[in-house]
């Protein structure tokens, strides 16, 4: 072998080392997702999101688009007080932040590429737990997780989200598209247990504008913000990682209007975002997209619903990956083995850290 073949095979395999080490990362973070009993089913069952010709199935695929909206969706969420207080009072995201974005990541995936029965299982226990969660806030108001209203909200900012960072991070999208988007995710909003959800941009924006005075910033969203940022209930973290943090969270909320960014005190001057935050961004969605083309419930629902024989390439890593991730990969969770938490309890945070991959609650 001559030495430039010999620098280029060791080029390669140390760039093939550092993805399955993120690959690995992503899924210690937000687990495999590739349980049959969930992705499998009836040969032709597109589930409930549409199949592989929706606009959902293609923005869903983008694992780099759902976790560079995670900390936006989350906090434009907890922006009701009602919400908020929910999140603070009856959930667990201090204690195990890693289980909490496993599921909350599941229940996006489960509910687009899942099978009819398995979706509509998944939406059915979460609406179980919710059941459970009711309070009253401090200034006297009592709320229930399961009222329509509260659900509509934490759904409409999941789609949202997601959709607004597919446009800005993977390819534009036309105004039918995201209306088309709107109304394959309006169908899982209702069976969550809403009444009426935006199905067009147009009604995403009126009812954006009608939500905007029952928002709102108190002591508890401020505490919940210091956390995902590192500077409230955990251990001591270093002065690298919490800028990564308020990199992160601030490029997250770049997604969502200037009025909600300042309401959370995390809008930045414009040249800040284009030069700081907008970089990060790509450089986040390119890393991940590279070492983690596509989850593996996606070639699995594909499978189901267009009727072909499984393909082990299609969702089995090859050889030398399985030698390089040894068992961890197929000890990693996939996320069946806790009840998933709808998008009002927890939300994995986005990608942070230029070189450091890593989905986080």
């Amino acid at each position: 072998m001559s030495r430039v073949s010999h620098t280029k095979s060791r080029k390669e395999s140390r760039l093939e080392g550092l993805r399955l080490r993120l690959a690995t990362e992503i899924e210690t973070g937000g687990g495999r997702h590739d349980e049959p009993s969930i992705y499998g089913g009836p040969a032709g069952d597109p589930g409930l999101a549409g199949g592989p010709d929706s606009i959902s199935w293609e923005i869903h695929a983008d694992l780099a688009s759902l976790a560079l909206a995670g900390t936006a969706a989350i906090l434009m969420e907890v922006l009701h007080p009602s919400v908020m207080h929910g999140v603070y009072t009856q959930s667990s995201y201090r204690e195990d932040p890693l289980r909490r974005a496993r599921n909350t990541l599941g229940y996006v995936l489960r509910t687009t590429f899942g099978s009819t029965a398995g979706a509509t299982d998944v939406i059915g226990r979460v609406k179980t737990i919710h059941g459970r969660v009711r309070g009253t806030r401090a200034d006297g108001v009592s709320y229930c997780a399961l009222d329509p209203e509260l659900i509509a909200w934490v759904h409409t900012c999941i789609p949202w989200a997601v959709m607004t960072a597919f446009d800005r991070s993977r390819r534009p999208l036309r105004r039918e598209e995201k209306d088309r988007y709107l109304r394959e995710q309006a169908v899982i909003g209702r069976m969550g247990g809403a009444d009426w959800v935006p199905e067009s941009v147009s009604e995403l924006d009126d009812y954006v504008e009608r939500m905007r005075p029952l928002l709102a910033m108190n002591s508890q969203t401020v505490d919940f913000l210091g956390f995902l940022e590192g500077r409230v209930d955990q251990p001591r973290v270093g002065r690298r990682d919490l800028f990564d943090r308020w990199v992160s969270v601030r490029a997250s909320m770049a997604l969502m209007p200037e009025w909600a960014r300042r309401m959370t005190g995390t809008h930045q001057p414009e040249p800040v975002a284009r030069f700081v935050f907008a970089p990060v961004d790509r450089l986040k969605a390119r890393l991940l997209r590279w070492a983690y083309p596509e989850p593996p419930c996606v070639s699995l629902a594909r499978e189901r619903a267009l009727g072909s024989r499984p393909d082990p390439r299609n969702h089995q890593r090859d050889g030398r990956a399985d030698q390089a991730l040894g068992v961890r990969a197929r000890l990693l969770p996939a996320a069946d083995e806790h009840l998933p938490d709808q998008g009002d309890m927890e939300q994995p945070d986005q990608l942070r850290g230029a070189g450091h991959v890593e989905i986080r609650s």
